[in-house]
């Protein structure tokens, strides 16, 4: 007498969902006959088919197109995994694009816990230039959606009334709205600036600024956004200011020097 399997013992056996196999059922992929108790009886020939359905869908066949492979000319299946090949390499490209910002985002996260050790510290600009963005601008918002640590605050530190809303763009750029780019013997220094985003963005740059004003000649002022998250119950943006002090940072009153690593 053949060996007959109930559903249960098929999702052990196969590592499938009961659900799955009622659903797959469902789509006419395979029939299965039932008992005098109504319950569905799987045959060998049952398992071996459902196993087969089971490699089709790990290929990344969809479930409409199952049945069809079976009935495939030797040209016909060709084209089809060809098919499921390209579909698998678009995947693969966008898995990989995943990835990488959430590498980037890991990275932002340590810059952030950097900041908060270091205090002030003295950093090249990592970008090149950037350029005002306007949230009508199609262009500027999808390359935000695709990495919102492109956005950048631009102010004139004489008057910090003068944000500017900014974008990271190529060295090429030549744009009329070209906002900022890297010169030649420009010298910056970093810190961390808190934003409390439900304080209608109530933040500690102007406080820092002051500080760093008694040692330095400030020029502009680039806050670059890192990310968001909560502190002390409060939901906060992070962003990494880059601000531009003269070449000679002496204190205003000529004493001596000291090194931008210094914390204020």
């Amino acid at each position: 007498m053949n060996k007959l399997f109930s559903i249960s013992e098929i999702a052990q056996l196969l590592n499938i969902p009961a659900p799955t196999l009622r659903f797959w059922e469902e789509k006419g992929l395979f029939s299965v006959k039932k008992g005098a108790n109504r319950y569905r009886q799987y045959t060998i020939r049952d398992l071996m088919r459902i196993a087969n359905v089971i490699f089709f869908r790990n290929l990344g066949i969809p479930v409409s197109n199952v049945h069809e492979m079976e009935e495939c000319t030797l040209e016909q299946y060709t084209r089809q995994i060809e098919e499921v090949q390209l579909h698998l390499k678009q995947k693969i490209r966008s898995y990989g694009q995943m990835y990488r910002r959430t590498q980037n985002q890991l990275e932002h996260l340590e810059a952030v816990q950097r900041l908060m050790q270091l205090g002030i510290s003295e950093e090249e600009v990592p970008f090149d230039a950037v350029a005002t963005f306007d949230y009508f601008e199609r262009d500027k918002l999808t390359q935000y959606v695709q990495d919102p640590s492109c956005y950048v605050r631009y102010f004139n530190t004489q008057d910090m009334s003068t944000e500017v809303r900014s974008i990271i763009v190529s060295p090429e750029y030549s744009g009329q709205n070209l906002l900022w780019k890297k010169r030649p013997g420009t010298h910056f220094v970093t810190f961390l600036i808190r934003e409390k985003v439900d304080r209608d963005y109530e933040s500690d740059v102007i406080q820092t600024l002051t500080r760093l004003q008694t040692r330095y000649r400030t020029g502009c002022l680039l806050a670059r956004y890192l990310l968001t998250a909560k502190e002390d119950g409060e939901r906060i943006d992070y962003l990494k200011a880059y601000l531009e002090i003269a070449s000679d940072p002496s204190q205003k009153n000529g004493q001596k020097n000291e090194k931008a690593q210094e914390s204020f």
